[in-house]
């Protein structure tokens, strides 16, 4: 983090530690992982030969419920993570470079989003039996990939436009 001056930067510093800390803990928590059987002692009484493990007698989880809460709460604290470290990057810039890197970060975001929805559009097309007869597909395919290049150029014009970040006194 730099030393600017601004205002919010100390309460983005303190909301990022806050939350990487949250994180550290519940990986360490996500990583704890004991040892279920020490020195061979099987509690054969338990044990059928020919399965692959111990019948606990517990009813399976309802394809509702999310497998691993915790893992979600983890991508959830990542994002946040994220997101605070982009705050504070940008918390030191004066506001035009801030405006274009909002304006670049909303683009790359968009172009993840695009490629993604593409790929699928593009295996769903590419998996039908005749694709080849189907020219409303491939015209959209098509615009798809028109539209995926075009903000590629914008977001490299966006980067070209962009100075350098600054250095502060004090910045690490």
């Amino acid at each position: 983090m730099t030393d600017c001056n601004n205002p919010n930067e100390e309460r983005l510093k303190t909301e990022l530690q806050s939350a990487q800390d949250e994180l550290d803990q519940l990986r360490r928590e996500l990583s704890y992982n004991p040892q279920a059987i020490s020195g061979g002692d099987v509690d054969l009484e338990n044990f059928k030969s020919g399965t692959s493990g111990l019948a606990f007698g517990s009813p399976p989880l309802q394809q509702s419920q999310p497998q691993a809460p915790a893992r979600i709460n983890e991508v959830i604290l990542e994002e946040r993570v994220a997101s605070l470290k982009e705050a504070s990057r940008i918390a030191c810039e004066p506001p035009k470079e801030a405006g274009m890197q909002k304006q670049l970060d909303s683009a790359e975001k968009e172009l993840k989003l695009l490629q993604r929805e593409f790929d699928l559009n593009q295996a769903a097309f590419y998996s039908k039996p005749n694709y080849a007869q189907d020219t409303a597909g491939k015209a959209m395919l098509d615009a798809a990939q028109q539209q995926i290049e075009s903000l590629q150029s914008e977001i490299q014009r966006l980067k070209d436009e962009i100075p350098p970040p600054k250095t502060y006194p004090g910045a690490q």
